[in-house]
């Protein structure tokens, strides 16, 4: 309750005139202190703090103790403000919504620093001087600071893109006008060099007002001041409350640092991290991946940094992450290729991920596992030969998931096989067949190219005759195989292959066979056969720039038969030339061309 006193004589009680009693400096003789302002100016002279008892007229019985009354004269100028004056009114906004009656320190002509209850100060005086030691430090800091949190005020999609380009986190500051906390808060640490470095360089700081936005109500914020860090998908990564000292509003923005970082991965010996596991009595995730691998990047952007997946994964497993183009983790690759794997904490694999449904499928990849419902459990129950319909759907679904297309394709075929061709007409078997169908072998497929224009007028003729096309390109890569290692290729039956493609009219079957001769002959080490049909292709084809220069990448490297480098060099030769006089002819240069790459092409393959 505030509490209400009448200024004596019409003239401000004096509180420095009881603490400083008989030691007055000279100043304050000639010129006793009488208001806000007059105090604010003696402080700064003086170099000192203003103490205001507020609404509070001190006894001078709290003051017998000689050293409190020494440090409080040594260090305040101090008054008396009677809060029902109208210099009382014009006053009170200074006190943040502090209640009074109370003792307030400031900074001269500044900041609130710190306040003292009225009635702890009754009973115990040292309150008011240790409450004066700390606002010295806290004015030694101020002093020594000039910057700010630097917030946005109106939170916009804007601020999400940027939170996206620059992997930062949104720190979302929830506010009221009338929320004393919020202004001391504002006062007294945002405006501290540590802090606001810290927060404008890892964050997108933006202040929210309870009034505007529907932010608050949106994330459920019912008490202020309120700190949200929000992912660049606005899901909320970590969320508190509170008035704080700066050190700990620094350890709440390392806590969300640390949680915006997602999945935390570990990179130990395997012998370890089974150890770990089986301590932890957790399973183990494994993401094997390349350095510059693109998929790895997304899934380290927004997957893996889901609030959702990154709390799910760090209390069920112990999470690792190899790096299979560094040579010293290359040792544990022997049985694992880039892929995603969930193991029990023996080591024994149970579910295998390469793509992800959607960017919230991993946790369901990850229930699969621990529920025995993952890759390696459903293989074992089709080879003990169970075949529910629904079973087989999701165990190609599975294999395709785990990077495994031939395995899909293989039971895809036989699943299908049990149908006739028209049963690929509903829409569920369409997209088995679309997706994982490659058996150009099949009876299935035979009546299906007789019949193929009548799947027109259901899923397009583009979507019905690419699925031709890539059956047959998957029939013509079939010829090649790999045996105890090494591959071979079937060259009688490859010709039997291209004998049946011409008498099936198949169109662009001379561009179907000669690019699975290439591969072929890549694999078997055959350069000659790769550099005639790699020839053949560049005069009659329109051969990308990209397809070109791998091309002369594989011979630079595998190739050292001098008359095909010579030849190859040719290529790169003519090709650069074409290229530079069409940059002539369009007067413009164009900075994505392989110009450059082709001419050191050339120079290489001319290297003895």
């Amino acid at each position: 309750m505030k509490l209400t006193y009448r200024i004596i004589g019409g003239i401000a009680c004096i509180l420095l005139l009881i603490i400083n009693s008989g030691q007055k400096s000279a100043a304050q003789q000639m010129s006793p202190v009488m208001n806000w302002e007059d105090a604010n100016m003696l402080a700064v002279r003086e170099n000192k703090l203003v103490l205001v008892a507020a609404g509070v007229q001190p006894d001078k019985k709290l003051f017998s103790n000689p050293d409190i009354k020494h440090f409080l004269g040594r260090t305040s100028v101090a008054i008396y403000m009677d809060m029902q004056s109208e210099a009382g009114k014009r006053f009170e906004p200074k006190l943040l919504l502090t209640p009074f009656p109370v003792y307030a320190f400031f900074m001269p002509f500044g900041d609130l620093l710190i306040t003292a209850d009225a009635r702890e100060v009754a009973r115990n005086p040292q309150v008011l001087a240790d409450a004066a030691k700390q606002a010295q430090e806290i004015a030694r800091i101020k002093q020594n600071n000039s910057r700010s949190i630097q917030f946005v005020k109106s939170l916009s999609d804007e601020q999400f893109r940027a939170a996206q380009e620059e992997s930062k986190t949104i720190f979302m500051y929830f506010r009221r006008s009338d929320c004393r906390k919020c202004l001391w808060m504002e006062k007294n640490v945002f405006n501290l060099d540590k802090v606001a470095d810290f927060y404008n360089r890892y964050f997108i700081p933006c202040e929210i007002d309870d009034t505007t936005g529907g932010w608050a109500e949106q994330y459920g914020i019912k008490n202020f001041p309120a700190y949200l860090f929000v992912n660049p998908e606005k899901k909320v990564i970590y969320k508190t409350e509170g008035e704080w000292s700066a050190d700990r509003f620094l350890e709440e923005g390392e806590k969300a640092l640390e949680k915006a970082k997602g999945i935390t991965f570990i990179s130990i010996p395997w012998p370890e991290v089974l150890e770990k596991a089986r301590l932890e009595g957790k399973l183990i995730f494994v993401d094997v991946y390349g350095q510059l691998g693109k998929e790895r990047r997304a899934l380290g952007n927004t997957v893996y940094r889901d609030p959702g997946v990154a709390d799910f994964f760090n209390r069920h497993f112990v999470n690792v992450d190899y790096d299979l183009t560094k040579t010293d983790e290359k040792s544990f690759s022997s049985d694992f290729s880039f892929a995603m794997y969930f193991l029990d904490n023996a080591g024994n694999m149970l579910h295998q991920v390469v793509e992800l449904p959607d960017t919230t499928g991993l946790v369901e990849e990850a229930r699969r596992a621990m529920e025995g419902r993952g890759l390696t459990a459903v293989a074992a129950k089709y080879r003990d030969g169970y075949r529910d319909k629904e079973f087989i759907e999701t165990y190609i679904q599975l294999l395709a998931r785990a990077g495994k297309p031939d395995e899909a394709a293989r039971i895809t075929k036989d699943y299908l096989e049990e149908f006739s061709w028209e049963k690929l007409k509903e829409m569920k078997y369409w997209k088995l067949f679309r997706a994982h169908f490659k058996a150009a072998d099949s009876g299935l497929f035979a009546d299906f190219y007789i019949h193929r224009t009548e799947f027109y007028p259901l899923f397009g003729e583009k979507e019905v005759d690419d699925k031709v096309r890539e059956v047959w390109e998957a029939g013509a890569e079939s010829y090649i195989r790999e045996q105890e290692g090494k591959f071979v290729f079937d060259e009688k039956g490859f010709k039997e292959y291209g004998k049946r493609l011409k008498k099936e009219k198949v169109e662009n079957r001379n561009y179907i066979l000669r690019k699975a001769r290439m591969n072929a002959a890549e694999k078997v080490g055959d350069w000659r056969v790769f550099s005639e049909l790699a020839e053949e292709r560049w005069n009659e084809e329109r051969v990308p720039e990209t397809e070109l220069y791998a091309w002369g990448v594989k011979i630079n490297e595998h190739c050292q038969d001098k008359s095909i480098r010579y030849k190859a060099a040719r290529w790169f030769a003519i090709a650069a030339y074409q290229i530079e006089e069409k940059e002539k002819r369009e007067g413009k240069i164009r900075i994505s061309s392989y110009k450059g790459f082709f001419e050191k092409l050339v120079n290489d393959l001319l290297k003895e």
